[in-house]
């Protein structure tokens, strides 16, 4: 199975913003809505949220619905600025999924494994 995950693994998700290329407080204060994925190679849990929710047709159709800005931390190398976001969410390991608006601009932090109806029931709170 992990064959599965390093093939698809190489089907990238072009619209990421690198985490530290991001201003995720002026991209609140823009009333944009926010989607943070802490993530890493050798991360298996990381990569079936990737294949099985995050990059699948029916949420990258709700981001792109919603305008929803992907930002994405890769943690495969040592990053103290990575590091220092987990933290900052008495968080110290991976994966890492928070959702941010205007309207929750403290974010919706999800649990380790995604599932689609999270990220749907997220979204919906966030733009109601």
């Amino acid at each position: 199975s992990l064959g599965n995950f390093e093939s698809f693994s190489k089907l990238k998700n072009d619209k990421w913003i690198d985490i530290n290329d991001a201003n995720i407080e002026e991209l609140i204060k823009s009333k944009k809505i926010i989607f943070v994925d802490i993530t890493a190679d050798w991360c298996v849990t990381c990569k079936y949220n990737k294949q099985n929710v995050i990059n699948t047709k029916e949420i990258q159709e709700l981001f792109k619905k919603y305008e929803v800005v992907q930002i994405q931390g890769d943690w495969t190398l040592p990053d103290k600025n990575i590091e220092s976001f987990l933290n900052s969410y008495s968080r110290f390991g991976i994966p890492f999924n928070i959702l941010y608006s205007y309207k929750v601009s403290n974010g919706i932090i999800f649990s380790e494994l995604l599932t689609k109806k999270d990220i749907k029931d997220a979204l919906i709170n966030v733009i109601k």
